[in-house]
């Protein structure tokens, strides 16, 4: 069950993805004469009323849109007739292109919203589980079960609220309640290298407060999560090159499937939680400046503008030579790792 819910994950995420290119291709008149998921011959289609033939195949890596021109967008010659790629404007074509990966964003983010929504949030009241040996807490006397009032005149009300308090600031002046005193101290944090932020060294305690349907809260938070997943994950990669450990990091569908068994994929939450996470990566990846990938699209559509559409045909050759030598060169380095080091 869980690998057929893993494959359930990826069909979903490709379908979200091509139908952004598709619905968005329809709205501006364009033809679209396929529409697979999956690569291969195909192992069930249909054709719509709008003469769109829609497939399903069984090499389950990925699928396409074919809009009528775009297979020919690269070469010397195209035609610009109505329903056509081409015939669109620029604008157009990078809606279009841009689609797909707001579609994957924009679905990951639904999903953040029902989870916090239904499931609901975990809130810890700003009250001090613990301290941490030889922090800044624990040297100016910060003790457990002292509750935090604010932190430089910014009131706390949760626990989550501290960090944000502190922001980037070495000097921090903080008003706590303990044992219905309060008592106000002032003094510098100290710089953790490995969160490459000052911090106190306090942790929450283990009791949180589980809030449901708040449309307010899970708005808020779920659409905070997305630049801090971003964040975070660039941040992880940096670290990961500094310590020359990138490699060891990378994984394909491969790794993903060696994995599953750890990702609690027999649970709603796990399913949910590596929709998220893999949705919020294509649709990243995909923005990428790569040739052929949509990013890459993108930027060659607006550099051929600048020259009119009349790029040199030796400069589209070299964009595609370096598009299909790049998306190689990942596809073996990351099935290499994912099979004898995963």
């Amino acid at each position: 069950m869980i690998y057929i819910n893993l494959l359930i994950i990826f069909l979903i995420i490709v379908f979200i993805h091509e139908f952004g290119h598709y619905i968005v291709a329809r709205v501006f008149k364009a033809e679209v004469s396929e529409f697979s998921i999956g690569f291969g011959k195909a192992i069930f289609k249909f054709k719509d009323k709008n003469n769109t033939t829609w497939k399903i195949s069984p090499i389950p890596l990925g699928g396409f849109v074919k809009i009528k021109g775009l297979d020919s967008v690269f070469k010397k010659k195209f035609s610009e007739e109505e329903g056509s790629f081409q015939s669109l404007t620029l604008f157009q074509k990078i809606a279009v292109l841009l689609a797909g990966s707001f579609f994957n964003i924009i679905s990951a983010w639904i999903v953040l919203f029902c989870i916090y929504f239904f499931f609901g949030i975990a809130s810890f009241s700003p009250i001090i589980g613990s301290v941490l040996e030889n922090s800044a807490a624990s040297k100016y006397d910060l003790r457990v079960n002292d509750k935090i009032i604010s932190i430089n005149s910014l009131n706390i009300k949760e626990f989550s609220d501290i960090p944000e308090a502190i922001g980037k600031e070495q000097f921090v002046k903080v008003l706590i309640e303990r044992y219905n005193s309060l008592i106000q101290k002032e003094f510098n944090l100290i710089f953790n290298s490995e969160l490459n932020k000052y911090v106190m060294g306090i942790s929450s305690t283990n009791n949180p407060i589980i809030i449901k349907y708040n449309f307010k809260k899970s708005f808020v938070n779920s659409i905070y999560f997305i630049p801090r997943y971003y964040s975070a994950s660039l941040f992880f990669l940096k670290k990961s090159y500094e310590e020359n450990t990138l490699s060891n990091q990378l994984a394909g569908p491969i790794g993903i499937v060696k994995m599953a068994d750890q990702m609690m994929l027999d649970q709603v939450k796990g399913v949910l939680f590596l929709f998220i996470v893999i949705s919020l990566f294509v649709g990243l990846f995909n923005l990428l400046p790569i040739p052929l990938l949509d990013g890459g699209h993108i930027l060659y559509f607006v550099v051929s503008k600048i020259f009119s559409n009349s790029l040199p045909e030796y400069i589209t050759r070299i964009y595609l030579a370096i598009g299909i030598t790049i998306i190689s060169f990942l596809f073996i380095v990351v099935t290499f790792n994912d099979i004898f080091y995963k």
